[in-house]
């Protein structure tokens, strides 16, 4: 009997050893890390890693932020050794599948979000099918020409209202500001009131928006930069933020 416990201490040990292991493992294997220069001509590490199923973790130095409505990474590329694309799945809806494209840089030891926008949707319904997608191409060797080239696809079909059915395809320059470390398509004048809905306290509040505010406008989305942060306009003036620090 004494030996027979010996075994099972010794097997239960080595159960708890592989568990543990096991963890470690799956733990390391959500992190991810890329080596970026920064725009002061410094490798840095930027890690990704994802500890919620709702939310994902860049860091970068004593640098983080937090994308939310974060399902999985579908690809990440360094751009020109300073830019970093993420392609993720994010949250749609019923018959709805999304996709974003996050560009970011290190710039004075921050990370920056230089574009987050949606790049790809599919949307099936019992009387509507919809397909959006945009890929991205950077130009330019400095901060004084970078340069993204979008291409769009975007089409609907509908059984019911075929009158509203269509198909394009275009192209949208996005330029470079070498101040916020942005790209944008445009320059708005604004003056509006607008809900501003925040990912990390989960309140909204009503603001003011008056003058010129840098704007992405692609597909049927647009995004508004104000306070240093991107916004997607949704419905009735609602601004939503997709990150957080």
């Amino acid at each position: 009997m004494a030996k027979l416990n010996k075994i099972m201490k010794k097997k239960k040990s080595y159960l708890l050893i592989l568990f543990f292991s096991t963890c470690v493992f799956c733990n390391s294997s959500s992190a991810q890390s890329y080596i970026l220069k920064s725009f002061e001509g410094e490798n840095v590490r930027i890690k990704l890693t994802n500890k919620s199923n709702r939310a994902l973790t860049i860091s970068c130095l004593k640098d983080t932020i937090f994308v939310n409505e974060y399902m999985w990474i579908r690809e990440v590329h360094v751009l020109k050794d300073k830019f970093l694309q993420i392609i993720y799945d994010t949250r749609g809806g019923s018959g709805l599948d999304l996709r974003n494209t996050l560009i970011l840089l290190v710039d004075h030891k921050k990370i920056n979000v230089s574009m987050l926008v949606t790049s790809y949707a599919r949307l099936v319904s019992s009387d509507k099918k919809g397909f959006y997608k945009s890929t991205f191409n950077l130009t330019g060797s400095d901060r004084s020409n970078y340069k993204i080239v979008a291409r769009v696809h975007d089409e609907q079909s509908s059984k019911l209202h075929p009158e509203n059915n269509y198909n394009k395809a275009n192209q949208v320059t996005f330029h470079f500001d070498n101040e916020k470390d942005i790209f944008y398509s445009a320059h708005n004048n604004i003056n509006k009131s607008f809900t501003f809905n925040d990912p990390q306290t989960k309140q909204s509040n009503k603001q003011q928006v008056n003058g010129s505010v840098y704007t992405i406008a692609i597909g049927q989305q647009s995004y508004y930069y104000i306070n240093s942060q991107w916004y997607k306009i949704g419905y009735d003036d609602n601004l939503f933020k997709e990150y957080y620090k």
